[in-house]
């Protein structure tokens, strides 16, 4: 049996259902070095708990703002482990096990949902720190195939170390909704972060144009734009923010919804990875209208026509009329929303487990002639 070391930031809830599916099929520890004090942190993201798999606690330490955890390098480099999975986050924790995994022989998976580089000064002086963890990888596991299509873009990366685990979420709670929608007012739902990436400038523009509509808005969510947002919409009744709602709040809020719209656009820091919203939504019966900068529709998940529409980012003309569509025609929105329903699920966690052990094979076959 494989043994394993996977180091991630923290155990986000969605991440649980990953961390079961390998641990009954490998012989895995992880370790979470995030102490919850980046700026990034949402305090409001909820961390889950299981039994299912062995977390190993360590201490953590701080540097310039990054929690690391040295004593998960000490335990690659005393040959613990036959692979180590680690993602790009953590500027401290990603070279330190990429350095204890090629001193020691140990097998390294990077596993990544990014499909652009960053333009800030200090990305743009660390991509070719980067590139070269992509070509020195044992192995890659990629969000999707915008994720797989972008890494290959790097010279010297082998297309045959390049896996991909579309991104999954625990089904039960959203596939027994049961729909209490207002057809009278059917009601587009927006769920995730008040932040710039999330487009909802372009959202609130494409939602001017249903004025002749009886639909509403809900926004649902938190973040640094709330205070914009709140002033932006003060006047029009039609829009409700509502703030932040728990995970187990989240099926009511889809049970009452027409659609699911997630409107991410490009900024100079970051690309919507994924939006696992969408197979929330998707698994709910739910049709969704995502713009092409969010990585579920890249990646092959949300489909123009299919289960939804895919608009332009950044075209409040193309987002309303794709909105209007479902809005104004419940009959075409249960069409999309059923075989969203149908394709949500080949995204499931032993899928992408499926991915990480086929990774961690190659990346530690890899890693013991590198250390011949």
């Amino acid at each position: 049996m494989t043994r394993i070391a996977f180091i991630d930031y923290f155990p986000t809830h969605y991440r649980i259902g990953l961390y079961e599916a390998i641990a009954r099929r490998a012989d895995a520890d992880f370790f979470f070095f995030s102490d919850e004090r980046e700026r990034w942190w949402n305090p409001r993201l909820a961390l889950g708990d299981s039994n299912a798999f062995n977390e190993v606690a360590l201490r953590r330490y701080r540097v310039a703002g990054e929690s690391f955890m040295p004593g998960a390098a000490r335990r690659i480099l005393a040959h613990r482990y036959d692979a180590v999975i680690k993602s790009p986050n953590g500027r401290v924790m990603l070279p330190m096990v990429y350095g204890a995994a090629r001193a020691s022989g140990t097998g390294f998976v990077l596993w990544t949902g990014m499909w652009m580089h960053p333009e800030t000064a200090f990305h743009r002086m660390s991509r070719p720190l980067m590139e070269g963890i992509y070509r020195g990888a044992g192995a890659i596991v990629a969000y999707g195939e915008h994720v797989r299509r972008f890494v290959l873009e790097t010279p010297g990366v082998e297309p045959a170390k390049v896996f991909v685990a579309g991104q999954a979420v625990r089904p039960d709670r959203f596939e027994k909704i049961v729909h209490a929608e207002n057809p009278e007012r059917p009601e587009i739902l927006y769920v995730g972060q008040f932040v710039e990436r999330k487009g909802l400038s372009y959202l609130l523009d494409a939602f001017d144009g249903l004025s002749d509509t009886s639909a509403t808005l809900r926004l649902v969510g938190s973040g640094t734009d709330e205070g914009v947002l709140r002033d932006r919409i003060a006047a029009n009744p039609r829009i409700e923010l509502v703030g932040h709602r728990s995970q187990d709040e989240l099926p009511e809020d889809l049970a009452r919804a027409r659609c699911l719209v997630l409107p991410s656009i490009t900024t100079n820091v970051d690309k919507e990875p994924w939006g696992l919203v969408v197979n929330e939504a998707m698994h709910a019966g739910i049709p969704v209208v995502v713009t092409d900068a969010v990585g579920a529709a890249a990646g092959g998940m949300a489909r123009d026509g299919r289960n939804g529409f895919v608009v332009p980012e950044r075209d409040p003309a193309a987002l309303s009329t794709a909105l209007r569509r479902l809005v104004t025609d419940a009959e075409l929105a249960a069409r999309l929303g059923a075989a969203g329903r149908e394709d949500a699920a080949e995204f499931h966690y032993e899928r992408m487990a499926d991915a990480f052990l086929a990774a961690a094979e190659l990346a530690s076959a890899n890693g013991r002639r590198a250390g011949r």
